[in-house]
Parts: C-alpha cells; structure tokens; sequence
C-alpha cells in the first residue's frame, strides 16, 4: 500500500497548527491502511524542523532547503512536490485549506491529473461500491465537506486516481502527540 503525504506548512520557523492537526489525523488514517506516513516541508534555513514533526507520527520527513523556496511562490512548490508525488506515488496527498493550501493543492493535483476535496472538516477510510457495476473499491478516503452554504454534509470519494487530495480546514481535527 502506498503512503499518506502530508504538506507541512512553516509559519516563522516552525510548522504550522494546521500541518500538525493533518499529521495527527494522518497517523490514524495510516494506521488503517497499514501504510507509511510521510511529511514534505520546504522552506528554507529548516535545520532541526523535523523535531517537530516525527512526535506527530511521522514515519519519514522529507526536507526541501533552499532559499529559492522561501518566501512561498507557487511554482517552485507545485514542481517539488508534483516531482516527489510523481516519484514516490503516494495513495493520499492531504493540505491545509490555507491560502497557501487552496494555492498549491489545485495546482498539484492537476499536474498529477488528480482530484482535490477542499475544506473538509473531516476524512475516513472506507469502501464504496458502485450500484451499477457492483465493483468494490476498497479503502477509499471519504473526504467530507459542508455544502450548499453548510445545509448538507457531503462526502466526495475519488475511486480512481491517485493520489487522492484534500485541503483540510484548520481547528477541525485534533492535534496530538
């Protein structure tokens, strides 16, 4: 099985709320996959940043540092982690619904010819099947988001490309060591 990625966010030298609660929430999810969980965090002068991530259940830290990548500009963001996807080819790729989130992640999951769920407020593992064909997709992430102005819940699943992607809001899951 593939692994869950997830784009960590640097907010003044050290990873962002958001990133910490996606990494929190994406242990678990490894977890039920029986899959590596792995964070991405570019920037630059991050010397040590990985400190902060491997207590959040992080099983490999991969470290962009370069001096182009700070401040954050979309490009050469979008080219190191389409890079990194296309290489490692994660099952999940998970964002913050941050302005640079709804930057990047649009910009990834196109170049990847993917699908991307924003604002979720909440992500599961489970099964679909689908009623005509009964094919059985197994272990699919049910990405869950409000619609209609919050009237309904939604929950979008994303059967056939890889990886699957959503920008998650901030404060809707817990952060835990």
């Amino acid at each position: 099985m593939n692994s869950i990625f997830v784009i960590c966010e640097v907010d003044e030298g050290k990873i962002a709320d958001v990133s910490l609660e996606l990494l929190t929430k994406g242990r678990t999810l490894a977890t039920t996959l029986k899959c590596k969980l792995e964070a991405l965090v570019l920037g630059h002068k991050l010397a040590g940043i990985e400190k902060e991530i491997f207590p959040y259940g992080a099983d490999v830290v991969h470290i962009g540092d370069d001096e182009r990548l700070a401040p954050y500009t979309t490009l050469p963001h979008a080219a190191v982690i389409k890079g990194l996807f296309t290489e490692e080819k994660p099952q999940i790729g998970l964002l913050g619904a941050t302005t640079m989130g709804r930057d990047l992640g649009p910009r990834v999951s196109s170049a990847l010819f993917s699908g991307l769920t924003a604002d979720c407020t909440a992500l599961e593992i489970g099964d679909h099947e689908e009623k005509k064909t009964q094919k059985v997709y197994k272990n699919l992430l049910y990405q869950i988001r409000p619609a209609f102005g919050g009237n309904i819940v939604a929950t979008i699943i994303n059967p056939d490309c890889r990886p699957q992607m959503a920008t998650v809001r901030e404060g809707v899951m817990k952060k835990e060591i």
